[in-house]
């Protein structure tokens, strides 16, 4: 393959990245239009957002498999005809409910070219420069996520929330037949069916979760239909473990629905924590900082759109050069200094309110973006050379999963906190409160600093243990 066309491929592999991760944000900042539209509450809207990142979600697993058994390729590239179909529909839906259906549609096909994505990168490069290209596709990837708001923003400010559908299947209809041109064929590298069962039970145990979360938004916590949806979760996740550890798949020639394999290493299992923690964190901020900008500040959507375009401006700049410098001298000490300075960042944002200058949530926001490009390419390097070449594909759409665990929880934290306040955080916290208005948005700011900086404990943990037993990861 010449230069010319790999140079090409991983452009259109790259773009693919980011438009489904455009596509889940986009829509943050029209969330009060479409509420106003339909005459729902911002809490039911935000399912437009949630239900889009849970099928994503759900469907990760699967499509990896399906990569490995129909090839890379094959999956990558029908992925982008489902999500133009999902798209259109959206954009035609003449209802609520219509809507959410479309977005099912549109997040089956973005699982498709999410799990394959990486593993197609991984093999267009030789090994020296893939922290480099993963470095490339976490940009991307975290790009589109905070790109989607700005974007989103200026199209509601001067056309209607529902020309985001109509801008967002055209891009990918172009992009299908760009990949059908660069992206050559890969052989598929397994026989193995996918685990269907185990793929029920991982379905029904994620689903459970979010919409637990979601509803105690409106009922509290410890409401009856939270805990046992809760309850649902906790059995589902007992069962699915038990499933994939089961002795039945040895010597079957079969596979569980996640292969407990993958996580044997200490670093794979940390980079899974790190990459949902950092995640929840970003699209957390994603979902009220326009919220709270619109609201509490008045600034209108495409201004609100501009101050999140300083989190993939930085993230553009940060994340190459990251994993430029991960690849000549190690990821630990750039994995660690990005989660102090994004834990930094989001408590620096939890001091937001009414009377915040502009200026103060830019530096921050910009601040965030540097600081995830500092950890995404890294950690992502790290987990991928830890992986089988035969597995390639189910860890390049375990990350995905990963991911999309991450925002969705980032999604339900946010929407749930900013929305109904009251329901989730202790009377005596928000009559303490010198704003109770603001609480809920700082509050998410809070919560994401106090997770991230776990993580970022944990990361200086695991590389002091390496360090003495000489194990220390590149």
């Amino acid at each position: 393959m010449n230069r010319g066309r790999n140079f090409f491929a991983r452009s259109v592999i790259c773009t693919g990245a980011l438009l489904s991760n455009v596509s889940a944000g986009m829509l943050n900042v029209a969330l009060i239009d479409i509420a106003s539209e339909y005459g729902r509450s911002i809490d039911d809207v935000q399912w437009v957002i949630t239900l889009y990142l849970l099928t994503i979600t759900v469907c990760l697993p699967v499509m990896g498999r399906l990569g490995d058994l129909l090839g890379k390729r094959a999956v990558h590239n029908a992925g982008f005809l489902l999500f133009t179909a999902g798209a259109l529909g959206c954009a035609l839906a003449p209802g609520f409910v219509s809507l959410l259906a479309a977005r099912v549609v549109q997040g089956v096909g973005a699982s498709m070219y999410q799990a394959t994505n990486m593993a197609l990168i991984v093999s267009l490069v030789s090994s020296e420069h893939r922290g480099r290209a993963l470095g490339i596709v976490s940009t991307f990837v975290a790009a589109g996520a905070i790109i989607g708001p700005g974007l989103g923003g200026v199209v509601v400010q001067w056309m209607t929330w529902k020309a985001n559908f109509w801008i967002l299947a055209g891009i990918a209809a172009a992009l299908w037949l760009a990949a059908q041109l660069a992206i050559p064929k890969v052989r598929p590298v397994s026989r193995i069916p996918v685990d269907a069962f185990g793929a029920a039970i991982f379905a029904a145990g994620i689903g459970s979760l979010t919409v637990s979360l979601n509803l105690s938004g409106g009922h509290g916590l410890f409401a009856p239909a939270p805990l046992a949806l809760t309850a649902a979760f906790a059995a589902c996740a007992a069962a699915f473990v038990m499933w994939c550890r089961s002795d039945r798949w040895k010597g079957s020639g079969r596979m569980p629905f996640i292969r407990p394999d993958l996580f044997k290493s200490p670093t794979v299992r940390l980079g899974v924590f790190i990459t949902v923690v950092t995640y929840m964190a970003a699209f957390a901020t994603q979902i009220v900082l326009p919220v709270l900008l619109r609201n509490e500040l008045s600034l209108p959507p495409a201004w609100a759109g501009a101050v999140m375009a300083a989190y993939p401006v930085s993230l553009f700049i940060s994340a190459p050069v990251s994993g430029d410098l991960s690849d000549r001298f190690g990821s630990a000490p750039m994995m660690t200094l990005g989660l102090g300075l994004m834990a930094v960042s989001l408590g620096a944002l939890s001091f937001v309110g009414g009377h915040s200058s502009v200026a103060y949530i830019v530096i921050f926001v910009f601040l965030l973006g540097s600081s995830m490009g500092m950890i995404t390419s890294p950690n992502n390097s790290l987990m991928m050379s830890k992986t089988d070449p035969s597995a390639m594909s189910l860890m390049s759409s375990m990350i995905a999963l990963c991911r999309n665990v991450g925002m969705m929880f980032g999604s339900v934290l946010g929407g749930t906190l900013v929305a109904s306040p009251s329901a989730v955080l202790p009377g005596e916290w928000l009559n303490f409160a010198a704003d109770p208005v603001l609480i809920g948005y700082r509050s998410v700011f809070a919560a994401a600093a106090l997770c991230v900086g776990v993580a970022a404990v944990s990361q200086i943990l695991l590389v002091r243990k390496q360090m003495r037993r000489g194990t220390m990861s590149a």
